[in-house]
């Protein structure tokens, strides 16, 4: 089922405290209710179905609905010692192909330290930060499900722009770009005010079809123009979504042309906010979508 591990690519590790004890998180890996609820799920997502053979040999099946898509991971477990280590081989084809998932977990305190080591392949690199998000925002909801309620809420969205990644970056950090683009579908932009450099604030309001406005707000952390920008995001007027701080990351790589972008929002208070900002962001993508095809257009 697995393919040999390539050694000479870097493994991706994650390493997470928690307040429940080892045996606690070890079970929840491995008891079908429990895994529904957390394992591969997303703030939109509907558990599907989930089909656990708990023996070295075993396999699983875990299927979570999301809108028209029934998106399915399948593996194998390889190793199971109870409560300290779980490896398994994990694919989204029951055919494959297949990397290697390393779960070890200690004590520590009262709780305890799990590190997850995912063997990605070669070809998995451009995707680094997103799988290391996805796994980051699903430890967190192993977290929530033994015992952490007030454990954050991640969303990562993935899109592909008709433009290369200067422009797409332009997009990005440009207030007459900005306001082309920064609000959800059937909004309009009201304003984008920028300060582009590390430490500096970004402003932007808009304005429902109701007209009801709504100001958010930020900080630049990281800018590497023109493949990566990390700031704060929170709401200044907003009464539809919990007071959080969060961070947005966006990741741009550029193929024959076309830029691939990776968002992450980080820090969201519940999964109701997760899947409201997840559509949120996915009507203003479409935007952004259309201006970079129409900036792009130009530029040739």
């Amino acid at each position: 089922m697995l393919k040999r591990i390539d050694e000479s690519f870097p493994p991706l590790v994650i390493a997470r405290r928690f307040a429940a004890p080892p045996a606690l998180l070890f079970d929840a890996w491995l008891d079908p209710k429990a895994v529904g609820n957390w394992l591969f799920r997303t703030p939109s997502g509907q558990s599907a179905h989930v089909e656990i053979g708990a023996r070295v040999g075993g396999g699983f099946a875990i299927h979570e609905r999301r809108g028209e898509i029934l998106q399915m991971h399948f593996g194998e477990y390889l190793e199971i010692e109870r409560p300290s280590r779980l490896v398994f081989a994990l694919g989204i084809r029951r055919e494959g192909p297949f990397t290697r998932i390393d779960v070890d977990i200690r004590p520590d305190g009262a709780g305890s330290l799990l590190t997850l080591t995912h063997y990605l392949t070669p070809e998995a690199a451009p995707r680094s930060l997103a799988i290391r998000a996805g796994w980051t925002g699903i430890l967190e909801g192993l977290a929530r499900q033994t015992g952490e309620a007030d454990a954050p809420h991640r969303l990562v969205l993935l899109r592909t722009f008709e433009a290369p990644r200067a422009l797409v970056f332009k997009c990005w950090t440009e207030p007459q770009h900005l306001m082309r683009w920064l609000c959800p579908a059937t909004f309009r932009v009201l304003f984008v005010e920028n300060d582009l450099r590390v430490g500096g604030n970004w402003r932007g309001g808009m304005r429902s079809p109701e007209g009801e406005d709504f100001i958010h707000r930020g900080e630049y952390l990281e800018i590497e123009a023109p493949a990566r920008l990390v700031l704060t995001h929170q709401w200044e007027r907003n009464h539809l979504e919990p007071k959080a701080l969060t961070t947005l990351e966006i990741e741009l790589t550029e193929q024959d042309g076309r830029t691939e972008m990776i968002f992450v929002q980080s820090g969201l208070a519940t999964a109701e906010s997760a899947a409201s900002h997840g559509h949120g962001w996915t009507g203003a993508f479409d935007n952004l979508a259309e201006l970079a095809r129409e900036l792009g257009a130009k530029s040739e």
